[in-house]
């Protein structure tokens, strides 16, 4: 039950990061971009949405996810400050992979932005790995019922991850412009060079996004269903 109780705080650590380091990503841009559209409140949030999504894709082909699961899942020190520490070092790591690997993408603004956005980036990943410490260890102590969708839920992110990740880290064959990423279907397209002089940017395919989630989802209400009609079923025999 705390391998379960640790993945889910775990998972709500990323999300909470991920819409933070959003709008914090979204800040930036604006502060660079002065001529950048600005909007009512709904544009606000759609704009720190998809800005999440994109930070939250770009450390996840990077490795930043697999990395913290293992430290916030199989291991976790009972040391509240000892968790938070290693994902602000994991965090710094993986964004400057990023912006080393996007170089060619990037434009000198957005490159000169890095340092702020890991200074910022890094105290809004330490203070949701402390809250998540703080969280769990109340949580702990708690002895509830386990939920079949909960687990299923869990399940299927963890093999989605590692699908994925072995997906990433497969042997580049041949060519490695519009290399694609993502499975079961594909989210994110790198860039490359046509005709050897023109470049083109890595491109978010949201529509494969999209179905990930969906296929998740329904796979999450499948395995979760079975479980429960078979526990119910042991119940009453």
């Amino acid at each position: 039950m705390i391998f379960l109780k640790r993945t889910v705080v775990w998972l709500l650590e990323r999300l909470l990061e991920a819409c933070i380091l959003g709008g914090l990503f979204m800040y930036l841009i604006f502060g660079i971009d002065a001529n950048a559209p600005r909007g009512g409140y709904t544009s606000l949030i759609g704009g720190i949405l998809t800005c999440s999504v994109i930070v939250a894709v770009l450390l996840f082909v990077h490795g930043y996810y697999v990395t913290t699961a293992i430290c916030g899942v199989l291991w976790r020190s009972r040391k509240l400050w000892v968790y938070p520490t290693i994902t602000v070092a994991l965090f710094a790591i993986q964004t400057h992979i990023i912006f080393v690997r996007g170089k060619t993408d990037f434009t000198p603004e957005a490159r000169a932005m890095e340092l702020r956005f890991v200074g910022g980036g890094a105290l809004i990943v330490f203070a949701c790995g402390f809250l998540g410490n703080a969280a769990l260890k109340r949580w702990a102590s708690v002895r509830l019922r386990s939920n079949p969708y909960l687990s299923a839920g869990v399940i299927t992110f963890l093999s989605f991850l590692l699908l994925n990740t072995a997906n990433y880290l497969r042997p580049i064959v041949g060519a490695s412009r519009f290399r694609p990423y993502g499975l079961p279907f594909t989210f994110y397209r790198e860039g490359g060079f046509i005709h050897q002089w023109v470049w083109r940017d890595g491109v978010f395919i949201w529509r494969g996004l999209i179905a990930d989630i969906a296929i998740g989802a329904a796979v999450i209400t499948l395995v979760g269903y079975v479980s429960e009609r078979i526990r119910t079923h042991r119940h009453v025999t």
